[in-house]
């Protein structure tokens, strides 16, 4: 039987006071003094608001009254936006003090701390009880009185001692977009807090939460938890380069993933038991299928001028001998040296290494349908990895685009750039009624295979075609040269997996918010949903990824794997 985490752990409300976050005076001030925020003297003027949060900051830790106030503007993300202040020993260290903060920029509240830990020959930490204690009180500080938070956890990261602190309602803790942290260095002193998307501050209001009085019992959710499969078994590679050998890892991974909504994929409804996603999901608006390609294992090289002309005629159909070619190389990020022929006109005085992202871009006086051609390979194996076309001022078309073909086409290339033999690949279909985008993942022993950051609009295989002409858009191969891949044998039952799961992070019941940012508006869940709650904030500008692999169960050792 498993057991469901309660929130039945001692907690202080927002109106303690903040004195009792010290344990004795700090840079001569007395921990209830009235240090006011003209102590610390200002090297540029602070706007109103955030002068009042640099002095509710003072008031909790008097050392920064000494300090000076180095007003450091607007910043935005990763994890956080406001306006920065930096606290300076001198006016001389204004540009060099490493201790600074990161108010909201319109009520002044702090969202970050960011204090240096001081070494200490014999450490002097705080007691588990102490540091909660003390947390509690300078994050009572901060907001003031309505919200009541919980000490969750108490643990050692690297040199600091750092307490979770949880909100709580009707004794059910919120999501983990409520959570703070504050952490000690070893010398004692609160050397950092962080708050996701500044929630701490946010008032909730009893009245607009579902009533937990009738929720499905503990175990009836873990058993409609496991019902619902909430895990796939995967084959996980590294990050690699084209021509690296890699291990792929197998691995289940959680369906719809864990830190990209307010809940993981897995989640229950507490009413219903029925899982709390959304009904738009990419799984569900652009489903995937299996096909059957029988490889013809060509090796498609190009290393000079004539092969790559060749490789363009026999492979895309595209005929390049009355354009232009230069021939760039280069390498990103300590990758492999990738080598560029480019075709076509750019105009008199463009660097060949500018080219590269000036395909869309045509010289003054181009006819229209003019072209620009791609063709990337490994500069050492002169594989084949990327080929994209542009055109010059596209007209519309009257004519009827034609989807199957397209599709038709993409299988015909598949087979020429898959391993001799049957191959089983996993298609989605993406793009609008201009293009027609197919991304193409293989299936190892009846296994998905995807890369760690392996982004959804890219596969192994990546293939678009314009729908008008049935031409080819963009052709792009991301697989590594060789992978060994684990025998399906090796892996655990599925039920063993969904066990240590639920050993690591048993089901816990929550009010889950869910945003309208269309109407401003927040709608509240009460679900059953796994306990992981994030350390950090996270952006996700780059886009989403196939797999979230901040947790995943390894499939061989069953041990849980937390990656964040």
């Amino acid at each position: 039987m498993f057991k469901v985490k309660r929130t039945v752990s001692w907690f202080l409300s927002g109106t303690l006071a903040a004195a009792t976050v010290f344990t004795a005076p700090l840079s001569g001030a007395d921990a209830t003094s009235p240090v006011t925020v003209a102590q610390a003297q200002s090297v540029v003027a602070v706007p109103m608001h955030v002068t009042k949060g640099v002095q509710k900051l003072v008031k909790l830790l008097p050392e920064l009254s000494s300090r000076y106030v180095v007003y450091g503007g607007d910043v935005d993300g990763p994890g956080v936006s406001g306006v920065a202040v930096t606290f300076a020993q001198s006016a001389a260290e204004a540009e060099s003090s490493m201790d600074d903060a990161i108010f909201d920029g319109q009520t002044g509240e702090l969202l970050r701390l960011n204090l240096t830990p001081k070494a200490a020959a014999k450490p002097a930490y705080p007691t588990e009880k102490q540091a909660k204690t003390r947390a509690l009180a300078f994050v009572a500080g901060l907001q003031g009185t309505g919200n009541t938070y919980q000490a969750r956890e108490v643990y050692k990261n690297k040199d600091l001692l750092t307490v979770r602190l949880v909100r709580v309602l009707n004794n059910v803790v919120l999501d983990d977009d409520y959570d703070c942290l504050v952490s000690f260095d070893a010398s004692g002193r609160i050397v950092w807090f962080s708050t996701f998307d500044g929630r701490l501050y946010e008032k909730v209001s009893p009245s607009s939460l579902p009533s937990p009085q009738r929720v499905i019992s503990a175990d009836q959710a873990v058993k409609k938890w496991q019902e619902s499969r909430p895990l796939e078994l995967v084959y996980l590679l590294p990050i690699h380069n084209h021509s690296d050998q890699v291990e792929a890892k197998l691995a289940y991974v959680l369906k719809n993933g864990i830190i990209t909504q307010q809940h993981t994929g897995s989640a229950l409804d507490a009413f219903s038991g029925k899982r709390l996603l959304p009904t738009n999901t990419r799984s569900t608006t652009m489903p995937s299928k299996t096909i059957n390609v029988t490889g013809t294992g060509e090796k498609w090289v190009a290393q000079t001028e004539p092969q790559a002309r060749d490789l363009l005629r026999m492979l895309f159909r595209v005929e390049t001998e009355k354009l232009p070619l230069s021939i760039y190389e280069a390498s990103y990020d300590d990758g492999p040296v990738l080598r560029y022929f480019i075709w076509g006109n750019f105009g008199e005085g463009v660097p060949d290494a500018d080219k590269i992202s000036r395909m869309s871009t045509f010289p003054e006086g181009s006819s229209n349908g003019e072209q620009h051609h791609l063709l990337v390979t490994d500069a050492k194996t002169g594989e084949l990895l990327e080929f994209s076309t542009k055109v010059n001022n596209p007209q519309w078309s009257n004519v009827k685009t034609d989807k199957k073909r397209d599709r038709t086409e993409a299988e015909k290339l598949l087979k020429r750039l898959t391993p001799s033999g049957s191959n089983q690949i996993q298609i989605t279909e993406d793009g609008n009624e201009r293009y027609t985008s197919i991304v193409a993942d293989p299936l190892v022993n009846g296994i998905p295979v995807y890369g760690i950051n392996q982004s959804v609009e890219n596969g192994m295989y990546t293939i678009r075609i314009d729908s008008w002409t049935g031409t080819w858009e963009r052709v792009n191969i991301n697989k590594p040269a060789s992978v060994k891949y684990p025998a399906r044998s090796q892996a655990l039952k599925e039920q063993v997996a969904m066990t240590r799961l639920l050993q690591t992070f048993p089901l816990e019941l929550a009010y889950i918010h869910q945003p309208d940012y269309k109407k401003g508006t927040i709608i509240w869940k009460l679900g059953y949903d796994l306990s992981f709650r994030q350390t950090r904030s996270h952006c996700f500008c780059g886009g989403e990824f196939k797999v979230d692999d901040t947790f995943y169960v390894d499939a061989i050792t069953g041990k849980v794997i937390v990656n964040e």
